[in-house]
This record gives C-alpha cells, sequence and structure tokens, in this order.
C-alpha cells in the first residue's frame, strides 16, 4: 500500500474508516457536527446543530456512535462566556455512562468523573417511545408518569469532582440515583462523610455533631 506523508494538511472534518468504509472516528470542527447515528439511522434529527463545539466522534464494529471528545466556548458582547469539555464512552445500543466533564461559566469552574447505569433497552426506541407519549392524548400528568418509567434505569451512580462551591465531592448513589454516601473537602479544607438513607436523610456524620 502506497503511502503518502504531508507536512501540514487543513481540514474541517475528517472521517477514519475501515476498509468497507464504516466510519471509526470522526474529526470536525462547529460547521461539521456529526448527527447522532445509530443503526445507520440519525436518531435525533437536530440534535448539537449550532452547538459551539469541535471534537472527536468514536464509532464501534457496527457503526454506532460510542462516545466522543467534544470541546469549544462561546463569548458573548457583554463579556460574558461558557467553556466546556467533556470526554464520554456510551453504553453498547446506549447513553453515556462513563464520562469526564469541565465546564466554565463566567469564572465559576465545575469538573469531575462520573459513572452512570443504563437500561437494556436501546436509545432509539427510547426515544420513539418518549415522542409517542408526547403526542397521546393522555392528560399531562399521566404522561409525565410514563416518561418517568421509560427512563427508569438511567441513573448516576458516582461522581468525583468539584463543585461550583469550591467542594471536592465523592458520591455514591443507590440504583435510584439517591445519594447515599458523600465525603467533601470544602474551600475552608474541612473534611466530612455523611452516609444518608434513600430520602436524602443524613443518618451518620464523620466527624459526628457534638
Amino acid at each position: 500500500m502506497k503511502k503518502e506523508r504531508f507536512e501540514s494538511i487543513d481540514v474541517e472534518k475528517l472521517n477514519i474508516v475501515d476498509k468497507d468504509g464504516t466510519i471509526k472516528m470522526t474529526l470536525f470542527n462547529q460547521d461539521h457536527i456529526p448527527p447522532a447515528i445509530m443503526d445507520g439511522k440519525d436518531f435525533l434529527p437536530g440534535h448539537r446543530q449550532n452547538w459551539p463545539i469541535s471534537g472527536i466522534m468514536f464509532y464501534n464494529g457496527e457503526g454506532d456512535e460510542c462516545g466522543g471528545l467534544i470541546f469549544g466556548s462561546e463569548k458573548k458582547e457583554n463579556g460574558e462566556y461558557t467553556s466546556s469539555a467533556s470526554l464520554t464512552f456510551d453504553q453498547y445500543k446506549q447513553d453515556e455512562v462513563i464520562t469526564m466533564t469541565y465546564d466554565n461559566e463566567n469564572g465559576v469552574s465545575t469538573y469531575g468523573f462520573q459513572i452512570k447505569d443504563r437500561p437494556k433497552t436501546p436509545l432509539p426506541e427510547q426515544i420513539k417511545r418518549l415522542q409517542e407519549i408526547r403526542e397521546s392524548d393522555k392528560d399531562e400528568a399521566a404522561k409525565q408518569q410514563e416518561i418517568q418509567a421509560l427512563w427508569e434505569g438511567s441513573t448516576q451512580r458516582a461522581y468525583m469532582g468539584k463543585n461550583k462551591y469550591g467542594e471536592i465531592i465523592v458520591s455514591l448513589m443507590d440504583k435510584k440515583g439517591k445519594p447515599r454516601l458523600r465525603m467533601l473537602v470544602d474551600e475552608q479544607d474541612n473534611p466530612r462523610m455523611e452516609f444518608l438513607d434513600g430520602e436524602g436523610n443524613v443518618l451518620y456524620k464523620l466527624p459526628p455533631e457534638l
């Protein structure tokens, strides 16, 4: 196979493909953001359009999106700005289960590492069912109940990072996404550990309150 060498290449979008043309990875700028592809279809038409991001999208052996690295920023005329970046890995036929994120809004930063649970139902099926519920003739309360049941199993299970208050946090959640163990060091470098019940009530705290 002939190899070619280039000292410099300028490109707005670059697809890395296998021998049969299946995309394995895409590098892109904000004018060429790839659609959300699964089973060969864009299951979220219009999603991500006009986002101020560039990055890399990953695809599995079937051509399904399975994660990515995205980053970008946006500055307004009044001087306010936002900046963000994330690295994600998706469950097979589902959404992200491992995420590293950074967000900054006008100098207030949050960043961390998250672990999530996802259901076995393929994400396109959930999206289709969500649209059917929204278009149904049921009352709003019934719709919300069905939507809540639809996303059951999509929960955050662990987080480690820094919040907007300057606290470094490690939080472990139960299957319902409720915090059950929380450790933190606050801005004054005071450490604390809390054990919680399923309703968010503190059962035990270290150091204990006197």
